[in-house]
């Protein structure tokens, strides 16, 4: 069944109906009827106002048409649109996302140029990381265009492609609607003239009724059937065509209208047709047809009578039989008005391609003799809807190269805008780069003063220039604090017996041979200037005078207390002569005592162990003040011995006064046999930490066991562990006696791997003990972290190097990975790991006896 809305077509056809000559009503022989004359008849009258209910049905639709079953069908255009859509949301999410990323990483490309300028590479380093910033310029400006275009390609794509969606099905039900309403106009106009000349059958009026599809461009021929003349049963004979193919549709040799009967694809259902109809209009104007025969018969036995009252009676008659007959074209008219379709016709979409043909029917109705047969013949229209296709197919094309001119046009404004934004935004971080590129290639940064960057614009980049203009000045005023500490430091290794390079600078470690005893000692500093502080004094070649000094705290109150206590050291020994008390060293402490603590430094004080050195009889004469543990390792047992002394106050916290009531500084004597190795180390060995990690070597805290609980070396709840006095026995004690040492850390995220250290080469010189301390706890703080890239390095001693290289088994996957540095030519990079910050200064002082 046609769309409800079609029924508005049903009032052109009326207008259509009247160019047509009117429908005679017919007698009772079943010729045209002549009027009758105008009378009265009461009984007449009332007898057609009962059959008066017999007329249309309430709804105006006609219950003989097939119905046809709704079922929901997938539309491929809703569903396409609705894909296009959806994959445009999912574009445009992706293309705002991008242009997020990308003004992301000119973000990251700002916080990235001061880096590059706080951070310390090689001169090759900072051309490869200018390059990489350049490159990074042009991507974020590709970035930018590249997403901000997509951006308006899915807006236009968003936009149009509903807009050519609904304009398209707009369009094709239009012209399906109108093709509708003008066939069902015509069909009305042949089933009017097919009511007037088939009851005569005229068959050379009806000959002439299948022109009138010149009318519908899209109608292809025109069929009307009906019954032979003179058959009382309904047979499906044709009267009158101009269909082409007509011969393979008959059952004659040559078409015979009235005669060729017909067979097509309403064959089949014209038996339920002709039913149908013909008992509704049993039903509605079965009454009236009846009252006109009935009111014929009476007609017809007046007729030979010529008396008035008969007279008077027949004109009565015929004008109520008019009446009735005018009410029964009404009502047939009614019943047949509806027109269908084979196949099922739809606005709604065009039909699949090789099917563009429907065949439109209607009925003819209309009362023929007395019986209550009023189904009489059927209309056939069979129209095209292919012209309808090929204009919607033009205006597609049309409505698409509209689109695609204003995509274009979009797409070239946005193209602009977006190189533009992409200028705005990468012109002057290329700028800062470049800017940045000078700092970092100006190795005296103190060149630096009143160079300054200026950005045009008022935004964002502005305010980063001007934080880089005050990144300068301070880049200034730093190098000159710098170049100030430098020389506290350079001034601070002065007072240490260190060895120097080729250029005069001090080394980290110093080593000194003599006739019967060997000294090395290693001092690495933990950030700036400190107050660890070792030093020993060939007194007259027998004798040393020997000081291993913590002052507490780091800064310059720290350095400047460990430079008054190495003064006041080297200036008391140089007084100094054998025989009678030369042995009385406890005088040089209570003179540092009594100077620091008048000083009234608070929190400041100095822990240290003076030692006078008989290196011909081994003899060791201490005065301890505050530090009272020596190691010694003992080459007859080939392990090291802890030696306690007597506890004694640090110097700086108490006066002397107090310091003799609780004991005083005392010289304790201790024998050193030949062979035997005295260390003195402050406390940032064993206290060395590292963090404890995860799996993904992310900073995590001990879980074993109850908070407070003891686990290994540390307490469950803390982050970190020390190196700790158990592995440095076990680090002396390993190469002491030429073994492998494992180094185990706690929560070690590298999937617990141990590191091993083979000793088995050393010769148990000084040297060697000293050296595998410092280089087990360079590995003890390092981690090899698969992010870490080149920008990861650490810096190592050479000299520590070179002994990681000789004994580290580990070595070619912690340090294979090396740069140069360019401060020192004493130092180098290890790239691609990381390490803990270090804790505190390593100071390391050893003795062997020969």
């Amino acid at each position: 069944m046609v769309n409800s809305r079609f029924k508005t077509g049903y009032g052109i056809a009326a207008l259509w109906l009247s160019l047509f000559a009117a429908v005679p009503s017919l007698g009772a022989d079943g010729g045209q009827a002549a009027p009758l004359a105008a009378g009265s008849g009461g009984a007449v009258r009332e007898m057609a106002n009962d059959v008066e209910q017999g007329g249309v049905t309430g709804n105006g639709e006609s219950f003989w048409a097939r119905r046809f079953e709704r079922r929901y069908v997938l539309n491929p255009g809703l569903a396409l649109l609705a894909l296009v859509l959806a994959l445009s949301c999912v574009g445009l999410f992706a293309a705002v996302r991008g242009i997020g990323a990308a003004v992301t990483e000119s973000v990251a490309a700002r916080a990235e140029v001061i880096a590059l300028a706080s951070g310390d590479f090689m001169p090759l380093e900072k051309k490869k990381r200018g390059a990489v910033m350049r490159r990074q310029g042009i991507s974020l400006r590709f970035k930018l265009a590249s997403f901000t275009i997509v951006l308006v390609l899915l807006i236009v794509l968003m936009v149009s492609t509903p807009l050519y969606y609904m304009m398209t099905v707009e369009r094709r039900e239009t012209l399906l609607q109108g093709l509708w309403s003008r066939s069902t106009v015509l069909l009305e106009g042949l089933a009017a003239g097919a009511r007037a000349y088939l009851p005569p059958g005229n068959f050379t009026e009806l000959s002439y009724l299948p022109a009138q599809i010149s009318a519908i461009p899209e109608a292809r021929y025109v069929t009307i059937t009906a019954s032979a003349p003179g058959q009382a049963s309904y047979s499906d004979c044709v009267w009158a065509t101009n269909d082409p193919d007509i011969l393979s549709k008959i059952d004659t040799v040559d078409f015979r209208p009235g005669v060729s009967l017909l067979t097509d694809a309403l064959s089949p259902r014209l038996g339920e047709i002709s039913g149908t109809l013909n008992a509704r209009a049993t039903v509605e104007a079965g009454d009236i047809s009846r009252s006109i025969s009935a009111l014929s018969r009476e007609a017809a036995v007046l007729s030979s009578r010529r008396d008035t009252g008969s007279a008077m009676r027949l004109n009565e008659i015929a004008m109520t039989i008019q009446s009735l007959e005018s009410r029964l074209t009404q009502a047939l008219a009614g019943i047949a008005r509806q027109t269908d379709s084979e196949p099922e016709f739809s606005i709604h979409a065009i039909p699949p391609e090789g099917n563009n043909l429907y065949l439109l029917y209607k009925p003819v109705m209309y009362r023929a003799g007395s019986d209550d047969t009023f189904f009489q013949g059927l209309i056939r229209l069979e129209v095209s809807v292919e012209p309808i296709i090929g204009e919607i197919t033009r205006e597609q094309e049309i409505l698409l190269k509209t689109i695609a001119g204003i995509a274009l046009a979009a797409l070239a404004l946005g193209t602009i805008g977006a190189l533009v934004l992409s200028n705005l935004l990468i012109g002057p971080i290329r700028k800062l780069v470049r800017h940045v590129e000078i700092i970092r290639d100006t190795e005296d940064k103190a060149k630096l003063d009143g160079l300054d960057i200026r950005i045009a614009s008022r935004d964002e980049l502005a305010v980063l220039g001007d934080t880089i203009n005050d990144m300068t000045h301070g880049l200034v005023k730093a190098a000159a604090a710098a170049s100030d500490l430098s020389i506290g430091r350079e001034i601070q290794k002065k007072f240490i017996p260190l060895d120097f390079d080729h250029e005069g600078n001090k080394l980290n470690s110093g080593f000194k041979d003599t006739k019967n005893a060997q000294f090395f000692g290693y001092y690495e500093g933990a950030k700036g200037i400190s107050g660890d502080y070792f030093d020993y004094q060939d007194l007259d070649g027998r004798y040393y005078a020997i000081i291993k000094c913590d002052v507490a705290g780091k800064g310059v109150p720290a350095a400047l207390i460990m430079i008054q206590v190495a003064t006041m050291f080297i200036n008391y020994f140089k007084q100094w002569r054998p025989g009678g008390n030369f042995r009385r060293i406890e005088e040089l402490v209570y003179q540092i005592n009594g100077f620091i603590e008048t000083l009234g430094f608070r929190g400041r004080f100095a822990a240290f162990t003076l030692c006078l050195f008989d290196s011909e009889t081994g003899t060791l004469h201490f005065c301890n003040a505050g530090d009272n543990i020596v190691r010694l390792i003992d080459a007859s047992e080939g392990r090291i011995k802890t030696i306690t002394l007597p506890e004694t106050p640090a110097t700086g916290v108490l006066p002397n006064s107090l310091v003799e009531s609780k004991g005083g500084y005392r010289v304790q004597t201790l024998d050193f046999d030949h062979g035997d190795i005295l260390l003195l180390y402050t406390d940032g060995i064993e206290e060395a930490k590292r963090s404890f990690r995860d799996s993904d070597l992310h900073e995590i805290s001990c879980s074993a066991g109850p908070r407070g609980t003891i686990h290994g070396n540390h307490v469950s709840g803390e982050g970190s562990e020390e190196m700790g006095h158990e592995r440095v026995e076990a680090i002396i004690n390993a190469v002491t006696n030429k073994e492998v040492y494992t180094l185990r850390k706690w929560h070690n995220g590298e999937a617990g791997q141990d590191l091993q250290f083979d000793f088995s080469s050393c010769n148990g010189e000084v040297e060697d003990v000293i050296m595998a301390l410092i280089s087990v706890e360079k590995m003890f703080r390092c981690y090899r972290d698969p992010r870490a890239g080149e920008d990861s390095r650490i810096l190592v001693d050479k000299k520590i190097d070179d002994f990681l290289k000789a004994h580290f088994l580990q070595y070619r996957h912690y340090c294979s990975r090396t740069r140069e540095y360019p401060g020192n030519t004493k130092y180098m990079y290890y790239t691609h790991v990381r390490e803990d910050e270090q804790y505190d200064d390593l100071t390391i002082l050893g003795i062997k006896r020969k």
